[in-house]
């Protein structure tokens, strides 16, 4: 009798006796988003411990161990460890004594066999010692030694991951650089991949993080450290931690030496030197959102690690990934990292995007590679039309038009001074609407053909100014038929530091500013100037009935202040224009395509253009 013959004859016996059919077992499934027979959360809670550890130097550093318990008893099995290294507290006491991770969605980890561990960096929380400046050596360093300490201990398989998102993610990163032997997967959402370009977009630096998060009363101690004797004296150190606004500013150019840790940080403290240094047995997932103040560093990242990556980019702010289960895609990835579990995460595609106002269902694409679309160029026509007027639309401080034909002569300048006392709306410090009151606005006519935009749009913009410099913000809006504005990709530029070379790293082709000090060109009053800025990527559809909407100001969206009058040109002599890298990637779709007849054809930019 064969083998499926016996076994109909055993559930026939079984069914003859009274017992139920049994319930039929589902094949396992392991894709985007879906992660089912794989793994199992086999441990129903953890135990917390919380200990110093002594780094290469002598510093001791604040670590908080989560391990599994089952039916409240310590599981003494090894297991993979997944850990992440804060700045901003690894733990919080609360009034009641309760002590509160960080980021407790890490935690679910445990329950399917993984050792969580968090850590407070030096001179944050309850670790020791100073912090001169963020990502520095040292703290490259404490990466590599807690990771080689975790994979140390006898609770621990050796195999150690790192998470997080933000400078959770740089975190992650440092240790990848410092190459720790022990680490074999870093899982990071949107983070920093060029320190300059991330804190100083544009040669415009930044004023700071969140250097001190929660009050000294509510820092967690160490499990030994009973009378909080020791962090006391640990909070004694913080008054030598450099301020991350001071430190950003004492270097204006991409070259300068920083003051605090006697090096050139912008580069020795970004990621992209490294790249290439990677072994080649270690696994990158990176994810971000294009509504992120760091959107651009996520594909710059994905672009310049050369193997085992993986990118997620969707329509999501900072470390936010709303409608979509992160959670399981981070599973799936340390499953195969650190245990070695066969579920094809990195054989099915590496990059899934998420295409904004797509057909519903057909959002997300799998792609071979972050696409490098054709670039359609659309100069700006200074000439000023009426706007669209309609119920809850925003009036744009000047408007004109986009056209396909290049400008002619004796077209006038706009002038960008004295814009409105008028509020924007930014959400984690990206402007996402509200942009048109203080801005010239240059409009693309409503198409008829549907219009998918996946990349970085860039833009040459000529302008002359009074003074020595200037300070230039744009954006890409979608305007809707109703005529509500919504920001999708904005970019930002110094005159002074408009000077471009060749990069360090692939941009895809995008223009790349040096920020070197002997580079710097001040502005001569009154003589025209072309700026080159990239904005930051996106993937959205437009419609048809829909506007595409360029918005220039002088407004530094984070200060609220413009400098002085700056005259925006587009004539024959001195063509302004943004391009749009467009692309179908509709065949792309995950749950099946877009073949429902509509017209998806390239447009003509003409239509309505005159």
């Amino acid at each position: 009798m064969g083998k499926a013959m016996k076994a109909s004859a055993l559930v026939a016996a079984w069914l003859l006796l009274g017992g139920q059919a049994p319930a039929p077992v589902s094949a396992p499934q392991s894709g985007y988003g879906v992660y089912k027979g794989y793994a199992e959360p086999v441990y129903d809670g953890h135990r917390r411990f919380s200990q110093y550890v002594v780094v290469r130097d002598g510093t001791r550093l604040a670590v908080d161990v989560y391990r599994p318990t089952r039916n409240g008893v310590l599981v003494e099995t090894p297991l993979p460890v997944v850990w992440t290294f804060t700045p901003y507290n690894r733990a919080t006491r609360a009034a009641d004594g309760t002590v509160r991770p960080s980021d407790a969605s890490q935690l679910s980890l445990v329950s399917y066999g993984y050792v969580v561990a968090i850590a407070d960096v030096r001179g944050k929380g309850a670790s020791f010692g100073v912090r001169n400046g963020p990502a520095d050596a040292n703290e490259t360093n404490d990466a590599h030694d807690i990771t080689e300490w975790l994979a140390r201990q006898p609770w621990s398989t050796g195999k150690v991951g790192m998470t997080g998102c933000s400078y959770f993610g740089a975190t992650a990163l440092q240790a990848v650089r410092s190459g720790a032997p022990s680490l074999k997967a870093a899982f990071v959402g949107t983070t920093m991949f060029d320190q300059y370009d991330t804190f100083a977009q544009g040669g415009i630096t930044s004023p700071g993080l969140a250097d001190e998060n929660v009050s000294s009363d509510a820092v967690s101690e160490v499990d030994a450290d009973t009378d909080r004797a020791l962090l006391a004296e640990a909070l004694t150190l913080r008054p030598g931690n450099t301020p991350t606004g001071k430190f950003f500013a004492s270097t204006p150019y991409r070259d300068d030496v920083n003051p605090y840790t006697k090096s050139r940080w912008w580069e020795a403290g970004s990621f992209y030197p490294y790249v290439g240094q990677i072994r080649d047995d270690v696994g990158i997932y990176l994810y971000g959102g294009y509504h992120d103040v760091y959107a651009d560093q996520t594909i710059l990242a994905y672009r310049n690690v050369k193997a085992n990556k993986k990118l997620a980019y969707g329509d999501w702010v900072h470390c936010e990934t709303p409608g979509f289960r992160m959670d399981i895609e981070r599973l799936r990835f340390f499953d195969h990292w650190l245990k070695g579990v066969a579920n094809g995460v990195m054989t099915e595609k590496p990059v899934h995007v998420y295409v904004s106002r797509a057909k519903d269902g057909t959002e997300w694409r799998a792609l071979d590679a972050w696409p490098d679309a054709p670039r359609t160029r659309l100069y700006l026509s200074t000439q000023e039309t009426r706007p669209a007027g309609a119920r809850g639309a925003q009036t744009p401080f000047f408007s004109g038009g986009l056209k396909a034909q290049p400008p002619g002569a004796g077209a006038a300048a706009v002038i960008l001074g004295d814009l409105p006392p008028v509020q924007p709306v930014m959400i984690y410090g990206t402007m996402r609407a509200g942009v048109d009151p203080i801005s010239a606005t240059f409009t693309l006519p409503p198409q008829t053909a549907w219009r998918e935009v996946i990349g970085s749009p860039a833009v040459r913009l000529w302008i002359s100014a009074p003074a020595s410099d200037a300070d230039v913000f744009v954006y890409l809006e979608h305007v809707n038929r109703q005529g509500g504005a919504q920001v999708i990709a904005r970019g930002a530029l110094r005159a002074s530091h408009r000077r471009t070379g060749e990069a360090p790293y692939d941009t895809g082709g995008l223009p790349w500013q040096t920020h070197r000090r002997a580079d710097a060109q001040p502005l001569t009053p009154g003589e025209p100037v072309a700026l080159d800025i990239t904005l930051s990527p996106t993937a959205y559809t437009f419609r048809p009935g829909d506007l595409v909407r360029l918005a220039v100001t002088t407004r530094n969206p984070r200060t609220g202040v413009s400098g002085a009058p700056v005259a925006l040109l587009s004539d024959a002599a001195h063509p302004s224009w943004i391009e749009l890298p467009q692309t179908d990637t509709r065949d792309a779709a995950l749950n099946g395509d877009e073949s429902d007849g509509r017209a998806f054809e390239r447009p003509s930019y003409l239509a309505g253009g005159e």
